[in-house]
């Protein structure tokens, strides 16, 4: 993974997230406080957050529930509740994969090469 950010602009996002899940800040709200675009999906924001967690390994989870956002993972249900709901995303993503795939091939197209994904 490339290196996008600094190590400034990174310290800078655990400075502004908070310690643990009930003090999570919603995206659109940490992007303001950093002085990053605010419109859209955040872009710049999730890549910073990106480059956090796999460059830097910092603990960096988030929460679609009230409140929704960004949070330092204080603990181990913190981390595990996290972990689970990327694996949930994973294979809901991995089933519309799958879905578009058969759809393809069941209609008579030229078969495309991408191999069903088995998640266990």
């Amino acid at each position: 993974m490339p290196n996008n950010f600094s190590q400034q602009d990174r310290q800078n996002l655990l400075n502004a997230l908070g310690q643990g899940r009930a003090l999570a800040i919603g995206a659109k709200r940490l992007a303001q406080t950093l002085g990053y675009p605010t419109g859209g999906n955040q872009v710049r924001l999730r890549t910073l957050i990106k480059e956090c967690i796999e460059i830097d390994g910092d603990l960096i989870g988030a929460a679609t529930g009230r409140p929704a956002g960004f949070f330092l993972i204080s603990t181990l249900q913190e981390l595990e509740r996290y972990l689970d709901s990327l694996e949930n995303r994973t294979r809901s993503d991995n089933d519309r994969r799958t879905a578009l795939i058969n759809s393809w091939n069941n209609q008579g197209n030229h078969q495309t090469t991408r191999q069903i994904l088995n998640i266990n």
